[in-house]
This record gives C-alpha cells, structure tokens and sequence, in this order.
C-alpha cells in the first residue's frame, strides 16, 4: 500500500485542470457491481455505477449512469443523469433526467429536462431548476358551458323535442 506524500505523485483530483481531457472524448469511470462507496463522490467526464453507493454524488458538467443493478442512497448534483437503478435521494441535474427501465427513484427530481418510461417507479416531486416561480396554470374557464349551471341545474341550453 502506498501513500501520497508528494502532491506531484498524487492522482489528479475531478476539478484538477491536468485531468481535463481535450477534444471530444470523455474520460469514463466505471463502479463495478462488486463495489461498496461510502462517503463523498466527485467526478468529471462520465461516470457508470453498477454496484452501492451511499453518501453525495458530484460533478460540474458530468453525466451519471446508474445501471440496472445499481442501489444509491445519495444526493446527486450532476449535470445529466440516466438511471435504470434504484436510488433514493434528491437529485440536481442542470442538463436532464432520464428514468428509464425498471428505474425505482424515491426523491425530488430538479432539472428543466426529464425523460420517464413506461413502468418507472417514482416518488417524489419533480421541480424546474429555472428559477422562476411559475404560476399555476387556470383551467376553470377550460369548460365554459358547465361554469354556467343555472339554478335548477341546467346550463341554459333548451331540451331537445323527443329527449325525455
């Protein structure tokens, strides 16, 4: 087992400008379903979970993939996210959303963008990430012939001859 005392041996870190890759390619980790994280998660490019993860999953400009037999207990903060997996916690995505699969999510969902398939479980509420308070929605002047029930229950119309 080795340490890092020399910070020019130490990997580098998410936000480190050396690990920025250039052109197209992006940099993809993967979390084997084999593997057990506990603790606080950041990373850059594109990461692939598969096995558990528990604790915050961050990143600035990444995209979070949660496979089929992932299980997160996290608050997530990405940028997209598409998820086939089970997780539970809130999730921030400045991007999109994609719940797709069997994906089970039991939490607050934040972005502009999301995508659902048929037979998702989801919990929770779904929120705008614009920041604007939009106003709900008056559909009470949708149906105009029933707003104007008169007292004795009708709309007003005259009965049509042969309708008893």
């Amino acid at each position: 087992m080795s340490t890092f005392t020399d910070s020019s041996k130490r990997p580098p870190l998410p936000s480190d400008p050396r690990s920025v890759q250039t052109g197209s390619a992006r940099n993809t980790t993967v979390l084997t379903a084999d593997c057990e994280f506990k603790g606080a998660l950041a990373f850059s490019g594109e990461l692939q979970l598969h096995g558990r993860v528990e604790g915050t999953i961050e990143s600035e400009g990444g995209a979070l993939t949660v496979g089929e037999e992932a299980m997160i207990k996290a608050e997530i903060k990405v940028n997209d996210v598409l998820i086939y997996g089970k997780v539970q916690g809130n999730i921030y995505a400045t991007g999109r959303i994609e719940l797709r699969g069997k994906a089970e999510v039991y939490g607050d969902l934040h972005s502009n963008r999301l995508a659902m398939d048929d037979g998702v479980i989801f919990v929770g509420r779904s929120n705008s990430l614009s920041g604007k308070n939009q106003p709900s929605s008056d559909f009470s002047k949708m149906f105009t012939r029933l707003g104007g029930l008169t007292k004795n229950g009708t709309n007003g119309a005259k009965p049509v001859a042969g309708s008893d």
